[in-house]
């Protein structure tokens, strides 16, 4: 209790605290009761669980703060409707963490709503402090072994991979990199935590920064390095799981580099995710000739079930877009599960399209042996027994080619309202900026030029080159500006908080989808960011090993639909083939 009260007392002397009071007015409508005065959302009671700790009375906590900052006049104007206060949870520079209220537009409520609380992830608390120099005083210390040998072949292998041949470093940007002249840690930040990441992945105790001083030094000679939505990408001497390829070290541009001390860049990621050997999108292609892609597809579609395999939004709704997507990476997981069946001797291979005719009779595609460069030749889709391929198929394999599997447990399949779910917010608003609607972006960004001047360029953009730098500009200008990323951030919540309301009112809401890439089940949740009743983008939800949910990413409607397609003929009120499409 004392120290709540010397850390609020603390931060109600600070300068933007004197600076920027609650008027007198303003502050006569408040009361320190919060539950009475605010509305707390959804996603900010799981974000008040973390930030007070698992397992306690986070309501409690935060009311309990509220009233002594309301009692010492601890409170702020954030901006003209919102008011920031401090809390007891101390960061580890010694300062209260804020929390603040907005007014609530909405009628029929309480005049306010818990606005804003930071995400744990995103801070360095004196707590977190505390443990770390507790288990690093009690770790045996232990002298640094050798690096391990600079993998040149490695680096040569990741160079010549598509990633890197297709996605080269901005010339500015490598020009800025050549320009520094100085060892990697001498102007990129590497976090603690990203530190005992590539330790842990080299599963030895090596001096890490000399480590990235070298491999830095070799991949940018060498020119063994990617760009991907404003980071720069270079690989390790450091093997992935599969085997075969080298763990990756992104950089980016440290937006509070304006700080006395701090460094132009920082390591934001390190990327030990196992490479596909086979690209999904390309295993069935690099398996099987053809033939006129277009004309395989119609000829499936003719004979499945009746279905629309094309969206009405675009030109060509005729086109099969969705048969496209669906045969392709349904083979995709077939072959990953040791689906596809092969028979030498009898120059057959088949396996099962997952779709049925008007009878509800399965669906085979087989092929013949290749003399080209794929070892197999498309040859008929066929039904068991049925015409010659069909009876080829019953005497070439017993048992017949099975389906894809992808559900293994009823959570692939339900949404569980009683769980955390949490969100990725800069993959979501920042990575996946393209994908969110322009109106919404319009709206949002208002007040803030420069970003503003970055989505115009994004819509009027001659070719790919010029749009992808224009995101890159707007991804900068966002991330810069703590208030626009806070609005983003709360609509984004708000779209969520809707969204696991509809999956309350209909379980259905909730899409079960399969990621190929990934080869990761997950639900899909509609996003409405534009307010018009209509879902602009999908959620991407997976279920983590520790219990609790996690929104990875946004899709476009169409994407979702196709990667929902691969279960099954979505059965929604929100995706289908005729709603708009982002």
């Amino acid at each position: 209790m004392r120290r709540r009260r010397q850390l609020i007392a603390s931060a109600a002397r600070s300068q933007k605290y004197v600076e920027a009071p609650v008027p007198a007015e303003l502050l006569g409508e408040l009361s320190d009761d919060l539950l009475k005065l605010a509305f707390i959302p959804y996603a900010s009671r799981s974000n008040l669980s973390s930030l007070y700790g698992p397992g306690l009375d986070f309501i409690s906590l935060v009311s309990a703060d509220w009233r002594e900052a309301f009692s010492q006049g601890a409170l702020r104007m954030h901006n003209a409707k919102t008011i920031s206060f401090p809390t007891h949870i101390e960061m580890a520079n010694g300062e209260a963490v804020e929390i603040s209220i907005s007014e609530n537009a909405q009628e029929g409520g309480p005049a306010w709503f818990l606005s804003y609380v930071p995400i744990v992830e995103h801070m360095k608390l004196r707590r977190d402090c505390v443990a770390e120099a507790k288990a690093e005083s009690e770790k045996p210390r232990l002298p640094k072994e050798p690096l391990p040998a600079l993998m040149e072949d490695g680096f040569a292998g990741m160079q010549e991979s598509e990633d890197y041949l297709v996605n080269p470093v901005p010339l500015a940007v490598l020009n800025e990199l050549d320009s520094m002249d100085a060892e990697f840690s001498s102007f990129v930040w590497v976090s603690q935590r990203r530190n005992e990441q590539i330790a842990e992945y080299e599963q030895r105790n090596i001096d890490v920064l000399e480590l990235l001083n070298r491999d830095w030094d070799y991949a940018l000679s060498n020119r063994v390095l990617r760009y991907y939505e404003g980071k720069v990408i270079f690989p390790v001497s450091i093997v992935r799981d599969d085997g075969e390829t080298l763990v990756e070290v992104s950089i980016k541009r440290d937006r509070g580099a304006e700080r006395p001390g701090a460094l132009p860049w920082h390591v934001c990621f390190v990327d030990n995710f196992a490479r596909q050997k086979v690209r999904a999108g390309h295993a069935l292609f690099d398996w099987a000739y053809l033939g006129n892609f277009d004309d395989t597809i119609e000829s499936l579609a003719e004979m499945a079930l009746a279905e629309k395999w094309g969206f009405e939004a675009d030109d060509e709704p005729k086109s099969n877009s969705i048969l496209k997507s669906y045969l392709t990476y349904t083979f995709y997981r077939l072959q990953a599960e040791g689906k596809v069946l092969e028979n030498r001797e009898r120059g057959i291979a088949a396996f099962n399209t997952g779709l049925v005719d008007a009878t509800y009779e399965a669906i085979y595609a087989c092929f013949s042996p290749s003399n080209m460069e794929q070892p197999w030749r498309f040859e008929a889709f066929c039904k068991a027994g049925s015409r010659m391929w069909g009876k080829k198929l019953v005497a070439s394999f017993e048992p017949l080619p099975q389906r894809a599997s992808y559900v293994e447990k009823k959570d692939d399949l339900l949404f569980d309202g009683s769980r955390t779910l949490q969100r990725d917010v800069d993959h979501i608003l920042l990575d996946n900026i393209d994908r969110l609607p322009k109106a919404f972006l319009a709206e949002e960004l208002r007040g803030a030029d420069d970003a503003i001047e970055a989505l115009d360029k994004t819509m009027h953009a001659e070719d790919d080159t010029s749009r992808r730098a224009a995101y890159d500009e707007l991804r900068e200008a966002v991330e810069d500006n703590v208030r626009i990323k806070r609005r983003l951030i709360n609509r984004l919540d708000d779209a969520i908080e809707l969204a696991q309301k509809r999956v309350e009112w209909n379980f259905k809401t909730a899409v079960p989808a399969f990621y190929p890439t990934k080869n990761t089940m997950s639900l899909l949740l509609p996003l409405d960011l534009t307010e018009n009743e209509q879902p602009d983008v999908a959620l991407v939800v997976e279920l983590m090993e520790s219990g609790a949910y996690i929104g990875q990413t946004i899709l476009t409607m169409k994407m979702a639909y196709n990667n929902a397609r691969l279960i099954c003929r979505p059965d929604s009120d929100w995706l289908n083939t005729s709603l708009r499409l982002s």
